[in-house]
Protein backbone atom coordinates (compact mmCIF):
# COMPACT_ATOMS: atom_id res chain seq x y z
CA UNK A 1 0.00 0.00 0.00
CA UNK A 2 1.22 3.52 -0.80
CA UNK A 3 2.43 5.16 2.42
CA UNK A 4 2.16 8.83 1.45
CA UNK A 5 -0.23 10.84 -0.68
CA UNK A 6 2.66 12.39 -2.63
CA UNK A 7 3.45 8.87 -3.91
CA UNK A 8 -0.05 8.18 -5.25
CA UNK A 9 -0.37 7.75 -9.00
CA UNK A 10 -3.80 6.17 -9.49
CA UNK A 11 -7.32 6.84 -8.26
CA UNK A 12 -7.33 3.53 -6.41
CA UNK A 13 -4.08 4.29 -4.58
CA UNK A 14 -5.45 7.63 -3.40
CA UNK A 15 -8.77 6.07 -2.39
CA UNK A 16 -7.11 3.27 -0.47
CA UNK A 17 -4.80 5.65 1.38
CA UNK A 18 -7.61 8.04 2.32
CA UNK A 19 -9.89 5.23 3.44
CA UNK A 20 -7.13 3.65 5.49
CA UNK A 21 -6.64 6.93 7.32
CA UNK A 22 -10.27 7.87 7.99
CA UNK A 23 -12.22 4.62 8.00
CA UNK A 24 -13.82 4.24 11.44
CA UNK A 25 -12.90 0.90 13.00
CA UNK A 26 -14.35 -0.54 16.19
CA UNK A 27 -12.38 -2.52 18.75
CA UNK A 28 -12.76 -3.88 22.26
CA UNK A 29 -10.44 -2.45 24.90
CA UNK A 30 -8.84 -4.66 27.59
CA UNK A 31 -11.42 -3.45 30.11
CA UNK A 32 -14.20 -4.78 27.89
CA UNK A 33 -15.43 -1.42 26.61
CA UNK A 34 -15.93 -0.81 22.90
CA UNK A 35 -14.48 2.17 21.03
CA UNK A 36 -14.79 3.25 17.40
CA UNK A 37 -12.21 5.57 15.86
CA UNK A 38 -10.25 6.32 12.71
CA UNK A 39 -6.55 5.59 12.36
CA UNK A 40 -5.82 9.24 11.52
CA UNK A 41 -2.57 10.72 10.18
CA UNK A 42 0.57 8.64 10.44
CA UNK A 43 2.61 9.51 13.56
CA UNK A 44 6.17 10.80 13.55
CA UNK A 45 8.17 8.35 15.68
CA UNK A 46 5.06 7.54 17.68
CA UNK A 47 4.07 11.17 18.17
CA UNK A 48 1.29 13.22 16.60
CA UNK A 49 2.90 14.91 13.61
CA UNK A 50 1.90 18.49 14.52
CA UNK A 51 3.52 18.12 17.95
CA UNK A 52 6.67 16.71 16.39
CA UNK A 53 6.74 19.53 13.85
CA UNK A 54 6.53 22.15 16.59
CA UNK A 55 10.01 21.18 17.80
CA UNK A 56 11.69 21.50 14.39
CA UNK A 57 9.73 24.50 13.05
CA UNK A 58 12.85 26.71 13.12
CA UNK A 59 14.50 24.45 10.54
CA UNK A 60 12.71 25.18 7.25
CA UNK A 61 14.10 22.11 5.48
CA UNK A 62 12.87 19.71 8.16
CA UNK A 63 9.61 21.61 8.45
CA UNK A 64 9.04 21.35 4.72
CA UNK A 65 9.90 17.63 4.58
CA UNK A 66 7.69 16.68 7.52
CA UNK A 67 4.74 18.70 6.24
CA UNK A 68 5.09 17.16 2.78
CA UNK A 69 4.84 13.68 4.30
CA UNK A 70 1.43 14.67 5.67
CA UNK A 71 -0.14 16.15 2.57
CA UNK A 72 -2.98 16.59 1.77
CA UNK A 73 -3.93 17.60 5.34
CA UNK A 74 -4.82 21.33 5.27
CA UNK A 75 -2.21 22.18 7.90
CA UNK A 76 0.47 20.44 5.84
CA UNK A 77 -0.08 22.78 2.87
CA UNK A 78 0.22 25.79 5.16
CA UNK A 79 3.34 24.46 6.87
CA UNK A 80 5.05 23.81 3.54
CA UNK A 81 4.23 27.35 2.42
CA UNK A 82 5.68 28.77 5.65
CA UNK A 83 8.88 26.77 5.18
CA UNK A 84 9.25 27.99 1.60
CA UNK A 85 8.68 31.62 2.63
CA UNK A 86 11.37 31.31 5.29
CA UNK A 87 13.85 30.05 2.71
CA UNK A 88 12.87 32.77 0.23
CA UNK A 89 13.36 35.52 2.82
CA UNK A 90 16.80 34.11 3.66
CA UNK A 91 17.75 34.04 -0.02
CA UNK A 92 16.54 37.59 -0.56
CA UNK A 93 18.50 38.79 2.46
CA UNK A 94 21.63 37.07 1.18
CA UNK A 95 20.91 38.28 -2.37
CA UNK A 96 20.93 34.75 -3.80
CA UNK A 97 18.55 33.25 -6.35
CA UNK A 98 15.16 32.18 -5.02
CA UNK A 99 13.08 31.88 -8.19
CA UNK A 100 12.78 28.09 -7.98
CA UNK A 101 11.55 28.34 -4.39
CA UNK A 102 8.99 30.97 -5.36
CA UNK A 103 7.83 28.90 -8.30
CA UNK A 104 7.35 25.93 -6.00
CA UNK A 105 5.32 28.07 -3.60
CA UNK A 106 3.12 29.19 -6.46
CA UNK A 107 2.64 25.63 -7.72
CA UNK A 108 1.76 24.43 -4.21
CA UNK A 109 -0.88 27.14 -3.89
CA UNK A 110 -2.24 26.42 -7.36
CA UNK A 111 -2.65 22.69 -6.61
CA UNK A 112 -4.42 23.47 -3.33
CA UNK A 113 -6.97 25.53 -5.26
CA UNK A 114 -8.24 22.45 -7.12
CA UNK A 115 -10.71 21.37 -4.44
CA UNK A 116 -11.21 21.21 -0.69
CA UNK A 117 -9.91 18.61 1.72
CA UNK A 118 -13.11 16.61 1.50
CA UNK A 119 -12.11 15.46 -1.99
CA UNK A 120 -8.44 16.19 -2.63
CA UNK A 121 -7.21 13.21 -0.61
CA UNK A 122 -8.84 10.87 -3.12
CA UNK A 123 -7.20 12.47 -6.13
CA UNK A 124 -3.76 11.05 -6.95
CA UNK A 125 -0.96 13.51 -6.35
CA UNK A 126 0.80 12.60 -9.60
CA UNK A 127 -2.19 13.69 -11.68
CA UNK A 128 -2.72 16.89 -9.74
CA UNK A 129 0.97 17.82 -9.86
CA UNK A 130 1.06 17.33 -13.64
CA UNK A 131 -1.64 19.92 -14.39
CA UNK A 132 -0.62 23.07 -16.24
CA UNK A 133 -0.86 25.62 -13.43
CA UNK A 134 1.75 28.06 -14.66
CA UNK A 135 1.82 31.61 -13.29
CA UNK A 136 0.83 33.22 -16.59
CA UNK A 137 -2.17 30.89 -16.82
CA UNK A 138 -3.60 30.90 -13.31
CA UNK A 139 -2.16 34.09 -11.82
CA UNK A 140 -1.97 34.49 -8.04
CA UNK A 141 -4.76 36.74 -6.74
CA UNK A 142 -7.28 33.94 -6.22
CA UNK A 143 -5.02 31.35 -4.64
CA UNK A 144 -5.93 31.29 -0.92
CA UNK A 145 -2.64 29.81 0.23
CA UNK A 146 -0.74 32.91 -0.92
CA UNK A 147 -0.37 36.14 1.02
CA UNK A 148 0.17 39.72 -0.10
CA UNK A 149 3.97 39.45 0.22
CA UNK A 150 4.04 36.25 -1.84
CA UNK A 151 2.13 37.99 -4.63
CA UNK A 152 4.43 40.98 -4.47
CA UNK A 153 7.51 38.79 -4.89
CA UNK A 154 5.94 37.00 -7.84
CA UNK A 155 5.02 40.21 -9.62
CA UNK A 156 8.55 41.52 -9.10
CA UNK A 157 10.01 38.50 -10.90
CA UNK A 158 7.30 37.58 -13.41
CA UNK A 159 5.22 40.70 -13.89
CA UNK A 160 1.46 41.05 -13.74
CA UNK A 161 -0.31 37.90 -15.00
CA UNK A 162 -2.93 38.32 -17.69
CA UNK A 163 -5.41 36.13 -15.83
CA UNK A 164 -6.34 35.22 -12.28
CA UNK A 165 -8.11 31.92 -11.75
CA UNK A 166 -8.07 28.70 -9.73
CA UNK A 167 -7.32 25.10 -10.60
CA UNK A 168 -10.96 24.21 -9.94
CA UNK A 169 -12.03 26.63 -12.70
CA UNK A 170 -9.31 25.77 -15.19
CA UNK A 171 -10.08 22.06 -14.84
CA UNK A 172 -13.79 22.29 -14.12
CA UNK A 173 -14.77 19.20 -16.13
CA UNK A 174 -12.06 17.05 -14.61
CA UNK A 175 -13.03 18.17 -11.12
CA UNK A 176 -16.71 17.39 -11.77
CA UNK A 177 -15.74 13.87 -12.88
CA UNK A 178 -13.53 13.44 -9.79
CA UNK A 179 -16.31 14.51 -7.44
CA UNK A 180 -18.82 12.21 -9.12
CA UNK A 181 -16.38 9.29 -8.85
CA UNK A 182 -15.56 10.00 -5.21
CA UNK A 183 -19.22 10.30 -4.22
CA UNK A 184 -19.95 6.98 -5.94
CA UNK A 185 -17.01 5.34 -4.15
CA UNK A 186 -18.20 6.60 -0.79
CA UNK A 187 -21.75 5.48 -1.44
CA UNK A 188 -20.47 2.00 -2.24
CA UNK A 189 -18.28 2.01 0.87
CA UNK A 190 -21.23 3.09 3.04
CA UNK A 191 -23.29 0.24 1.62
CA UNK A 192 -20.48 -2.21 2.34
CA UNK A 193 -20.28 -0.99 5.93
CA UNK A 194 -24.02 -1.39 6.42
CA UNK A 195 -23.94 -4.90 4.97
CA UNK A 196 -21.06 -5.78 7.29
CA UNK A 197 -22.80 -4.27 10.30
CA UNK A 198 -26.06 -6.13 9.70
CA UNK A 199 -24.13 -9.30 9.02
CA UNK A 200 -22.37 -9.03 12.38
CA UNK A 201 -25.62 -8.24 14.17
CA UNK A 202 -27.28 -11.26 12.61
CA UNK A 203 -24.43 -13.59 13.54
CA UNK A 204 -24.32 -12.29 17.11
CA UNK A 205 -28.06 -12.49 17.68
CA UNK A 206 -29.31 -15.67 19.32
CA UNK A 207 -32.97 -16.45 19.85
CA UNK A 208 -33.21 -18.32 23.12
CA UNK A 209 -35.68 -21.20 23.04
CA UNK A 210 -37.72 -21.64 26.17
CA UNK A 211 -39.65 -24.76 27.17
CA UNK A 212 -43.37 -24.66 26.67
CA UNK A 213 -45.11 -23.65 29.86
CA UNK A 214 -46.60 -26.55 31.74
CA UNK A 215 -50.40 -26.65 31.77
CA UNK A 216 -51.90 -25.33 34.97
CA UNK A 217 -53.17 -28.07 37.22
CA UNK A 218 -55.35 -26.78 40.04
CA UNK A 219 -54.63 -28.16 43.46
CA UNK A 220 -57.29 -30.24 45.04
CA UNK A 221 -58.74 -28.48 48.04
CA UNK A 222 -59.16 -30.22 51.30
CA UNK A 223 -62.18 -30.00 53.51
CA UNK A 224 -61.06 -26.75 55.17
CA UNK A 225 -60.28 -25.25 51.80
CA UNK A 226 -63.70 -26.20 50.53
CA UNK A 227 -65.39 -24.72 53.58
CA UNK A 228 -63.39 -21.44 53.76
CA UNK A 229 -62.49 -20.97 50.09
CA UNK A 230 -58.80 -21.70 50.56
Amino acid sequence: MTAQWVDTETDEEARSLDRGMWEVVGRHKPDGSFVAQATGPAPENGEFWADALDRIKDDPDQRYAMARRHLPLPAAWREMAIALRTKIRKARKEKTDYEDLLRELHHLAAMWSYTDYGYIGRIPYARLASLDLAYHRIGNERLPLLGATDRKWMKELWGEPSNHSTASELYEDMLAADIERIKADRKREDDERMDLLFGELSSNTRVESRPDPQPYTPKRRGLLGWLFGR
